[in-house]
């Protein structure tokens, strides 16, 4: 609800203070079970809803109930008949919203959240109706209650008036120390009263408010504990400390740990769920994968489940696999029995039928695992199945949205523990503090939190919302309103400290990404100042717990170190990483030789030898994100489609041939590389790729027609040695022109004036490692052997399907035929890998610099994908060097 105070009644003989509850209020006025809503209410055609309901139904039944529950809440009777639509334009978008939110009610009462259905209920009693009195310790709702909150109140107030005046001075008296705060003056006082925009002059900053940064969530649990140690050493009491935690699981798995090692006792505490729902979990992720196309998340999230009939080892790499785009992957190979079953189902053709998914339903739960630890999720499984197959068994068309629902997992959320008098309190952020404590810790200040950010709704815009304030009267709670009514929680939580407050901002989320302070902490910091200097920045407040000595930290602490174990320094001076063994020769093939490098891998390595240390001892990052189209993917489609349209040792397609032949092409294509284009919803996207291929297949076939040129193999693997190690990589196209000479082409899904731009200044690496690898070849097949027999002339080209640009060097083609490059095109970029190689294999790692992104964007024209690699390259940047400054160095 929107009020911050609970509405509270006592009991008359017993004394017993009760927080009013929809669940008391069903009780004392025998209010029938709240009616089941039934959500394909919101699929019916001509409502505002009706196109998002087909798209994404959950989200847009969630947004939808969100806006009813906002609209209810704003009336008096919750009654559809108090919204007067008659002073609003008939043709705007917010009337259209209010009438059909408004016909939904009518037509489905039980759309009402069940809270809703009860005070609707109460509201139509007499006093009569009433089980036992209840009446209440306040004459007048909180100020932040809303409509419904309030006529709730003042019809409880008619039916049970108030309680004695002794006994709500007694609650008065309880509530007085949460409210009453620090003493005056202090800065701990000026927070609590200017944290909403008070007028309160800034004073300089003393003891009872703290500002620090920690590393994470789990460093802040640590500091939390160890703060209340020392406080406790110091005569504290543990019921006089308390912190102020935000409503994420993270915190309370990190307190339970801490606090349970020191042996201090938590009241307060959310207990945490012991099983989460795999059942739900899996079937949710195995529906997902069988609505074809399956999506990359969805496999991956499948893969890993506990219910799959292989080890978790082997579902953490096909989900690795498969998040790096590789739909058919290596650890799927090995795969025997119901493993192999179940993995071979997954990634078949399931017809899109009724029928057809129930019987792909009823395979994969025979092939799940059969553990003994998941007997009882594996029958929770099956017992979901069967009301699956109730549904699908009577259907005649697939409602993905019904069998969703069916699916959906029950959410494992922390649930409220009973709060006991012996032990620190835990406040959480969406509660109200239930009694005071002389030092507070308040943790998580960072990112989207204190206060959290109010998300839009999709059916009110708040513009919307105070015109129809002004033309109905009706308050619905706009974001400002809402934003207002949190912040003033804030601030109302910090009134239950009295003596000291020490805010705590984690620099890092829980995975690992950075989070900017949170305004609370700006808030703050506008009562912190002197007359002179004004009120100070938030991030000169902020000190990091590192940075202070530690003789300093509020806290006792010691020193661990393990035996012989190597401490932890600061960067080199020099920026350089001394490894001390050589970086090449890490991992070796089975001959003992040093394993192959592609021109991808040296590309990282020019880039960031961090980045590609890290991929060779396996530590790079995979990133589970939606699926999408970028340049790799798209790049990967268009040399299919291409390698296809122009087979070797065939006659080249007529452009009607290449007219028919693309689409057929593209979708076996979108099939194999990226089965998520094969949705409606990228039917743009699938046009714009579909013309582009079809545009540079055109110009493809006139400029092989115009250099007399055959296409002698593609995908051809090349091997060979240059800069001192062996070099490995794939060719898109090997041409052979009329006097004999050879073209290894690569295709890019891109334009020609960034490529030529890199080109002309000397930093392409992948021409120039294709032309070292033919000139040095070793395993070559017989089409290559055949074809540098002769010791032809060799030249390299980019095919540049964007705008159907040939950049191409070392040939002297026909004049007006391609654009032909002069001068070394891949001199800058050699003379920098030899000295990265040279770094490496003396065991060296070059940590990158901050000017290194211009560096590589404006001098040498190419897109530096490997300072984005990992969040360690940017975690461990140097200040202030120069890329070519750094090369300068590795000569000298």
């Amino acid at each position: 609800m929107n009020g911050l105070e609970p509405v509270v009644t006592v009991h008359p003989a017993t004394g017993a203070f009760r927080t009013i509850t929809p669940d008391l209020l069903a009780e004392t006025y025998l209010a029938p079970c709240p009616e089941a809503f039934d959500p394909d209410a919101l699929s019916a055609d001509g409502q505002p809803w009706s196109a998002s309901m087909a798209v994404a139904p959950l989200e847009t039944a969630s947004a939808v109930s969100s806006a009813l529950r906002a609209l209810a809440m704003a009336t008096q009777n919750l009654s559809p008949d108090e919204v007067d639509l008659s002073g609003l334009d008939r043709g705007s978008r917010l009337y259209r919203h209010l009438a059909a939110l408004c016909d939904l009610w009518r037509q489905s009462p039980a759309a009402l959240p069940e809270d809703l259905q009860i005070y609707a209920h109460v509201l139509r009693c007499s006093v009569g109706d009433a089980l036992e009195p209840l009446p209440l310790v306040a004459a007048e709702a909180c100020s932040f209650a809303s409509p419904i909150e309030r006529r709730l109140h003042a019809h409880l107030l008619d039916h049970h008036g108030l309680a004695d005046e002794g006994l709500r001075r007694e609650w008065a008296a309880r509530r007085s120390p949460l409210l009453s705060g620090a003493p005056e003056g202090s800065s701990l006082w000026r927070v609590q009263r200017g944290l909403t925009g008070a007028d309160i002059a800034p004073a300089p900053l003393d003891e009872s408010l703290g500002f620090l940064a920690l590393r994470d969530e789990a460093e802040e649990a640590d500091f939390a504990a160890a703060r209340a140690q020392q406080l406790i050493d110091a005569g504290v009491a543990p019921a006089e400390i308390a912190l102020l935690v935000p409503d994420e699981a993270g915190y309370f798995v990190q307190l339970k740990r801490v606090f349970a090692a020191l042996g201090v006792p938590l009241s307060g505490l959310p207990d945490l769920p012991t099983r989460r729902d795999v059942a739900g979990e899996t079937l949710l992720h195995l529906l997902l994968c069988l609505q074809s196309p399956a999506p990359a998340m969805a496999l991956a999230s499948l893969y890993i489940s506990p219910l799959m009939p292989w080890p978790a080892a082997t579902g953490l790499q096909l989900a690795r696999e498969v998040m790096q785009g590789r739909f058919e992957p290596y650890a799927a190979k090995p795969l025997k029995g119901r493993a192999q079953r179940l993995y071979e189902l997954l990634r078949s053709n399931i017809s899109q039928t009724p029928s057809g998914i129930l019987a792909a339903l009823e395979i994969a739960a025979q092939n799940l695992s059969e553990a003994a630890d998941m007997r009882e999720d594996l029958a929770a499984f099956r017992l979901k199945l069967a009301a699956m197959r109730a549904v699908l068994s009577q259907a005649h068309t697939l409602e993905w949205a019904t069998l969703y629902r069916l699916a959906t997992p029950a959410t494992a959320r922390p649930t409220r523990s009973e709060a006991f008098v012996e032990g620190a309190s835990v406040f959480t952020e969406a509660a109200m503090p239930w009694r005071p404590a002389r030092h507070m810790i308040a943790l998580g200040m960072s990112g989207n939190r204190w206060p959290r950010a109010v998300s839009a709704s999709p059916l009110f815009l708040d513009g919307e919302l105070r015109l129809l304030r002004e033309k109905t009267g009706l308050h619905i709670e706009t974001r400002g309103d809402a934003l207002a009514r949190r912040l003033e929680k804030l601030r109302r939580q910090f009134l239950s400290a009295t003596e000291s407050l020490t805010l705590l901002r984690p620099v890092h989320s829980a995975n690992g990404s950075r989070q900017p302070p949170a305004p609370a902490l700006s808030l703050a910091a506008r009562t912190i100042g002197d007359g002179a200097k004004g009120t100070e920045e938030v991030e000169t407040l902020i000190h990091d717990l590192r940075s202070i000595p530690p003789e300093h930290w509020p806290f006792a602490h010691r020193q661990i170190a393990a035996e012989n174990a190597a401490q932890p320094g600061a960067l080199p001076d020099d920026g350089i990483l001394r490894l001390g063994q050589d970086l090449l020769r890490r991992r070796l093939a089975d001959d003992g030789r040093m394993r192959p490098q592609s021109p991808s891998r040296l590309e990282t390595l020019l880039v960031s030898p961090l980045a590609w240390s890290l991929s060779e001892f396996g530590a790079e990052p995979v990133t589970w994100a939606p699926d999408g189209l970028n340049v790799m993917v798209s790049g990967t489609i268009a040399h299919d489609v291409l390698e296809h349209l122009f087979p070797k040792d065939a006659p080249l397609p007529d452009h009607d041939q290449i007219e028919a032949a693309v689409p057929e092409l593209l979708v076996s294509a979108i099939r194999k590389f990226a089965p998520f284009l094969q949705r409606s919803i990228w039917a743009v996207e699938r046009e714009g790729l579909a013309r582009d291929i079809r545009n540079a297949a055109h110009a493809w076939r006139d400029t092989l027609i115009a250099l007399g040129a055959r296409v002698i193999d593609n995908e051809i693997d090349l091997r060979g040695e240059a800069l001192g190690i062996l070099l490995r990589g794939r060719a898109d196209c090997l041409l052979q022109l009329e006097d004999g000479s050879l073209l290894v082409v690569d295709h890019k899904k891109s334009g020609t004036a960034r490529r030529r731009d890199r080109l002309e200044a000397g930093w392409d690496l992948q021409l120039g490692l294709y032309r070292a690898m033919l000139l040095r070849p070793e395993r070559m097949g017989a089409v290559l052997e055949e074809a540098l027999a002769g010791k032809p002339k060799i030249g390299v080209a980019y095919h540049l399907i964007n705008d159907q640009g040939v950049l191409l060097q070392g040939l002297e083609p026909p004049d007006g035929v391609v654009s032909v490059m002069q001068g070394d095109i891949s001199g800058q970029a050699m003379e920098m890998l030899r000295a990265r190689l040279a770094e490496v294999g003396a065991g060296h790692i070059r940590l990158n610099t901050l000017d290194d992104r211009d560096f590589f964007e404006k001098t040498a024209k190419l897109a530096p994908y490997a300072l984005d690699a990992s969040p360690l390259v940017s975690r461990f940047m140097m200040p202030g060097a120069e890329a070519t400054e750094g090369l300068e160095d590795a000569d000298e």
